[in-house]
């Protein structure tokens, strides 16, 4: 099709040329036929056939300018007119196209003028009967006949002089004027109602085109949105994975300073505890980044630490203190009471007072929403160990009602007064919000006026307890019932699309809403369609009536032609109601139909010309990759009638399945016969090629110019499609490049804190193992170096963070930022930083994209 869409496009760069040429063979059919007539009658004078020929060419000229300047012309148009009509032929051939300048002003005109010009288009009708009428009843004003008679030669009109009207004389005039006025009148307001017909489909045509041209200018934006949305996400997850963990171990090591002055048995269990956090943000980071396992279903690293992972499963469940993830990796806030206990066994904090309004509901949250809500409860909790100072109480509410999770998290700590220290809010709180306002829900945290601070995040339900009332009250197969009849009667109906709501602001009349029903209601025009031939076919008999007779080859014991065009009517006609719905289906059913009549019906009939339709419907709305098969498979049917007319004609077997079982009914050893027969079945199915060229030629071509709103629908969702599979791309790409610049640093982090809580361990066990020695020195020394490498962990992923946030995703990876990140000794190695420029944030770009 790439050859059809440069013809378009040049077609459509040069209107006034192709509209010049489209109108050229009337011009020249009309001054071909005018050249061998008598004097026209004029207004004035009588006209002869030079003058008709220059006033005919004339008369068209306005038409090259009819889509380019439609008002321009039809004024122009207009101007010609009078001009013709008083100094030239009252009639001419090529008045036929006023009625396409009038189409062409009202579909391509400003909607604004339309009134006007149908308007001045009655008028000019009106002046034309007079003009007309004058000139072909009484004559040329300025130039009578020689013998005095009227033209028309009314017997009851006085030939003697003009200046005599009598009565009978006048109504036989007025009747000519009425007939020629109904004819143009009739003429005009079928030209209006296609017009406005014509013309909604336009502008729908033209917004479908519009919003594809936007769809595929903004791809890449889309795509670098995507982008920006995927490091968002990154660095929201590496926030409540890794610096959670990170808040976590530095508050679990403060505690086991003091627990290890006191008591080895609890300072054991907090080493633990943050072997087994290091372990568990291990985990969540490889998947975090995409970092799959190898062929033997376990990664090197998990390999070197399965001994380790092995002594903890040793550990009874309530020790554990991390949630259980998801199939996918994500935590669920079923297992908020996990991240109660996990603060409540660190020392010196008090127990959080945990209640529960309502009847809970946590399967009703989405995957999303219960992410969501656990992972607020776990920032919470983490901002509360950092910042809210020692023995703060904790009150966690929940309260659960009909339309979702409302949950409150408050203490009595520093609140405003934390921020005395000079620290900033990270981007936990930042996280927070996105993760639930992505979900229609809403978080609103701040320092509380009696000290503290709370947090307050409404989840809501989304669609899963709209459903609930409905799996309650119905049975298992009356819902599945319920929902399968009006899935299949919805499959059934047209595709909805969108369509122009106004045509250059002004509304829509009538016609044009009628237009737009029928263009959006298309199987039900094409089940009137259906209905309709069916109701004309056996009210004339047409659609049985045979094309091509050939069972008269057949015995009259054999003869079949009524149940046979039965059969055909049967398969052909019904599957009209579906033809632009399912186009592959019944162009599938159709094949398979015309085959078997081929083989084994002997006529062809009148409804066999249907298979057009369908083979435009699918080679219009059928997929691109299938448009070839279509083809082959109807230039295959015309060769197949070729050889059954070929076979019926020389050896008289009426059908193909006959050849095959039975002696030949009719031989014939002449040449001329076989002659004949070739010729006849060559001709036929020539003939059925070129009508199925003509009909696939005319589907290209509409689909190529995307005038047909179907396509335009078909193109939309393509586009969507690519667009999304963009994005996708795009995320999957950020996340690699993102991934293979920290992985290696962030993992390096979490890899070095777990060292360091091993060797505590072991230190500790030491400890267990020599109760006599004093060992408590060594343990306050594990757990200060561990605080110590997780706060400057927690500093540089900070830094980290604050790169993904306020970066941009089209630069390529580099060293002097991440060199400049780096700052200290706080992970090993150096930092694989980002060297990206600050960009404008996501809310910005999709204001631009909304511009563009």
């Amino acid at each position: 099709m790439g050859r059809m869409q440069g013809i378009i496009r040049w077609m459509d760069r040069h209107m006034v040329v192709v509209d010049l040429l489209l109108f050229m063979p009337l011009s020249l059919l009309s001054a071909v036929i005018v050249a061998d007539t008598d004097n026209a009658q004029g207004l004035l004078f009588a006209v002869p056939a030079v003058a008709q020929v220059i006033w005919s060419q004339i008369y068209i000229l306005p038409l090259a300018m009819r889509r380019r300047y439609p008002q321009s012309a039809a004024l122009t148009f207009v101007a010609l007119c009078m001009l013709h009509m008083i100094f030239g032929p009252s009639l001419m051939l090529t008045d036929a196209v006023a009625l396409v300048m009038l189409y062409s002003v009202i579909v391509y005109g400003d909607p604004r003028n339309t009134r006007a010009f149908i308007a001045l288009s009655f008028v000019m009708a009106l002046l034309a009967t007079m003009a007309i009428t004058s000139s072909y009843t009484i004559g040329s004003l300025l130039s009578p006949s020689d013998d005095g008679n009227s033209w028309l030669g009314y017997k009851s009109c006085s030939t003697a002089s003009r200046s005599i009207v009598t009565l009978p004389c006048l109504l036989d005039v007025s009747d000519n004027v009425s007939a020629v006025l109904i004819l143009f009148f009739v003429c005009l307001i079928c030209v209006v109602i296609m017009a406005f017909w014509q013309r909604a489909r336009m502008y729908t045509v033209r917004m479908m085109k519009e919003r594809n041209a936007s769809l595929e200018a903004r791809q890449r934006e889309e795509a670098h949105i995507a982008a920006l949305a995927e490091r968002r996400r990154i660095a929201r997850d590496m926030h409540d994975v890794v610096a959670h963990t990170l808040s976590t171990i530095i508050v679990q090591s403060d505690a086991g300073r003091y627990a290890g002055s006191h008591d080895i048995a609890i300072a054991k269990s907090t080493m633990q505890t943050i072997h087994h956090e290091s372990d568990t943000a291990l985990r969540d980071m490889r998947r975090l980044l995409g970092i799959f396992e190898d062929a033997g279903g376990q990664s090197s690293e998990s390999v070197t630490d399965s001994k380790d992972s092995e002594k903890e499963s040793s550990r009874s469940g309530s020790e554990q203190l991390a949630a259980a993830p998801d199939a996918a990796g994500n935590p669920h806030f079923d297992d908020a009471l996990a991240l109660i206990q996990e603060h409540d066994r660190i020392p010196l904090n008090p127990a959080i007072v945990h209640r529960i309004d309502g009847t809970p509901e946590p399967n009703e949250l989405s995957d999303e929403a219960s992410t969501a809500a656990y992972r607020v409860l776990q920032e919470s909790l983490s901002n509360i160990n950092k910042y809210a100072g020692r023995n703060a109480k904790v009150w966690v509410d929940e309260q659960w009602s009909s339309t979702g999770l409302q949950l409150n998290i408050r203490d009595d700590g520093l609140g405003a007064k934390s921020s005395e220290d000079g620290h900033q809010a990270g981007f936990g709180l930042m996280g927070m919000k996105e993760r639930v306002q992505s979900l229609g829900g809403s978080v609103r945290s701040g320092p509380l006026p009696t000290g503290g601070f709370e947090v307050q995040a409404v989840i809501p339900f989304a669609t899963r307890q709209q459903d609930r009332t409905t799996r309650n009250s119905d049975s298992p197969a009356d819902a599945a019932l319920k929902t399968r009849v009006p899935a299949m009667l919805q499959r059934l109906r047209s595709k909805p699309f969108d369509q122009a709501p106004s045509a250059a602001g002004k509304r829509f009349n009538r016609i044009e809403r009628m237009s737009q029903w029928s263009e959006r209601h298309y199987t039900l025009i094409d089940t009137m369609i259906m209905l309709l031939t069916i109701i004309l076919g056996i009210w004339s008999t047409a659609l049985w009536t045979p094309l091509i007779t050939l069972s008269d080859l057949l015995p009259v014991t054999e003869s079949s032609a009524p149940v046979s065009a039965a059969m055909v009517i049967l398969v052909t006609v019904p599957p009209l109601s579906f033809r632009r719905r399912f186009p592959q289906s019944c162009a599938a059913i159709i094949v398979i139909a015309s085959t078997l009549q081929l083989l084994c019906i002997p006529d062809i009939f009148i409804v066999n010309m249907l298979a057009l339709f369908f083979l435009h419907a699918v080679i219009l709305l059928g997929p691109v990759k299938r448009i070839r098969w279509a083809i082959v498979t109807a230039f295959g049917m015309c060769v197949l009638l070729g050889i059954k007319l070929f076979v019926a004609t020389y050896w008289g077997y009426p059908t193909l399945i006959l050849s095959l079982f039975k002696a030949p009914l009719l031989n014939s050893d002449s040449t001329d016969s076989l002659s004949a027969s070739l010729t006849f079945a060559f001709v036929i199915g020539l003939g059925t090629m070129a009508l199925c060229g003509a009909t696939i030629a005319s589907a290209l071509w509409t689909r190529t110019k995307g005038t047909n709103a179907l396509v335009l629908r078909e193109r939309e969702e393509a586009l969507r499609q690519e667009e999304e599979q963009q994005r996708l791309l795009a995320t999957s790409m950020e996340r690699d490049r993102i991934g293979n610049a920290i992985q290696h640093e962030v993992t390096s982090t979490l890899k070095a804190v777990k060292q360091k809580a091993a060797d505590g361990l072991n230190t500790l066990e030491q400890c267990l193992d020599n109760p006599d020695t004093d060992n408590t020195l060594d343990a306050q020394e594990s757990f200060a170096a561990i605080g110590k490498e997780g706060r400057l962990a927690l500093a540089h992923m900070r830094r980290l963070l604050r790169i993904l946030r306020e970066s941009r995703s089209d630069g390529d990876l580099g060293t002097t930022e991440g060199n400049a990140a780096a700052g200290g000794k706080g992970s090993s190695g150096d930092t694989a930083g980002l060297e990206l420029s600050p960009a404008p944030t996501l809310e910005e770009q999709l204001r631009h994209i909304s511009k563009v």
